[in-house]
């Protein structure tokens, strides 16, 4: 009988070839547990990564609410309430109706700027251009405003996105009148049947984006595109300006 025949001989193969096919299992199902733990802690690392992001996000909301809450106290305090305070004082002291009745032409001027800011007017029933129009309007008074208006569509957008797109602009102009130092402004606008984009560059002093941490402005900026569901970017060059630009799909 050959060796190669011996049952001894045969059963040791049989036992080896057992081992190392055990063995092969036990790497291959080692290095799919261990690329599977990878995967489930990079998961893990990006959803908690992802629940840090929208907790900051919801905070600087609530910072941006209460910020929003103390210029309108301010606005009411000072200005109209000073207003209304000045009027009871002279009507006392027996002004002319014709004085008083200009002063309360200034404060019901002065009330409804504020209502303005709140909730524009007849919101659903007029364009984003219009509305935008409106309130960039008032600071051709101090900033030098070239807006242009490139309507491709009928289509028209909800009254929530129209708000979030004011808010936007309103933000965006203020922190441009108050940072950037800025002489002028251009504002593009295009709304066509796949999308609503808006151009805002100033000729400000800029900044290095690289370098600069995302503060209250720029966070709620990000909230809003998430919102919308919408992209943008921002373009800064120290000494040449900023520019941001937003897309906001149609729905």
């Amino acid at each position: 009988m050959e060796k190669w025949q011996d049952p001894q001989v045969i059963a040791l193969w049989i036992a080896i070839i057992v081992v190392l096919v055990f063995t092969i299992l036990f790497f291959v199902i080692w290095i799919m547990y261990t690329g599977y733990k990878r995967m489930t802690e990079a998961n893990l690392r990006e959803a908690q990564t992802a629940l840090e992001h929208q907790k900051k996000l919801l905070e600087t909301n609530l910072q941006a609410q209460e910020k929003e809450r103390e210029r309108i106290a301010a606005d009411l305090h000072d200005s109209l309430i000073g207003k209304l305070s000045v009027i009871r004082l002279k009507s006392q002291t027996g002004v002319a109706i014709t004085d008083i009745d200009e002063m309360l032409g200034d404060s019901i001027a002065e009330a409804r700027r504020i209502s303005h800011d709140l909730t524009p007017p007849l919101i659903a029933f007029s364009g984003i251009d219009e509305l935008i129009d409106n309130v960039v309007s008032p600071w051709q008074q101090t900033l030098n405003i070239a807006y242009y208006k490139d309507i491709r569509t009928t289509a028209t957008l909800t009254p929530e996105v129209k708000i979030q797109l004011i808010r936007v602009v309103q933000e965006l102009v203020t922190n441009i009148n108050k940072h950037a130092r800025a002489t002028g402004i251009a504002i593009h606008l295009r709304h066509t049947d796949k999308n609503f984009i808006l151009l805002i560059k100033d000729n400000g002093q800029g900044y290095n984006t690289g370098s600069l941490k995302k503060g209250l402005g720029l966070q709620s900026l990000e909230l809003r595109m998430q919102y919308l569901n919408a992209k943008y970017s921002v373009t800064s060059v120290p000494g040449k300006g900023t520019t941001t630009i937003i897309i906001v799909p149609a729905a």
